[in-house]
């Protein structure tokens, strides 16, 4: 029995870079970090107001003592997965990142006059019919200006009649 063989895109290479969008990526990051800093802070919180209520005669400095016996548990396990969840963070957001920064290139090309290139993006990248429309406004718009006369042919082309006219011709009888 046959299995169908589905097509695949031609696969570009890994990309080396893992922050490309500064801006986009580090406000991810700063945002990842907040959220953990307010679960970490949460969690004292509701360890010292438990700790608290469960003796309720230990005094506060006490309290805290007990919290840092208890933080040998998870600040290990935090210092651990913290920067493992903010490497995530980069790998994944440069899925999303990667193709618009590929293709702000790629129309910044167009901007200034030259034909750019067509885009491709990598086979786990977002947005991939993001590419297809791209490349199609590119060649519309490559076909536009193919199509329309250059500046240099337009001025030879350019109507030049006012300056052979006399003053005779434009008078306005008065009377």
């Amino acid at each position: 029995m046959d299995c169908p063989v589905k097509a695949k895109r031609p696969t570009r290479p890994l990309r080396q870079q893992l922050l490309i969008d500064k801006d986009v990526q580090v406000a991810l990051i700063l945002r990842a970090v907040l959220y953990g800093t307010a679960c970490v802070t949460y969690f004292v919180v509701i360890q010292f107001f438990t700790q608290s209520m469960i003796h309720p005669g230990v005094n506060t400095a006490d309290l805290f003592f007990s919290l840092t016996d208890e933080a040998m548990y998870w600040v290990p396990g935090l210092l651990v997965l913290g920067p493992l969840m903010i490497y995530d963070v980069l790998k994944v957001s440069n899925r999303f990142a990667g193709p618009i920064f590929s293709m702000r290139r790629e129309m910044q090309n167009l901007i200034d006059g030259k034909e750019g290139r067509s885009i491709t993006f990598r086979n786990d990248d977002h947005w991939s019919t993001l590419a297809m429309q791209f490349n199609t406004i590119r060649e519309e718009l490559l076909e536009l200006r193919a199509s329309m006369p250059s500046e240099a042919e337009e001025e030879d082309e350019e109507d030049d009649s006012w300056m052979d006219a006399t003053p005779e011709d434009n008078a306005v009888a008065v009377g």
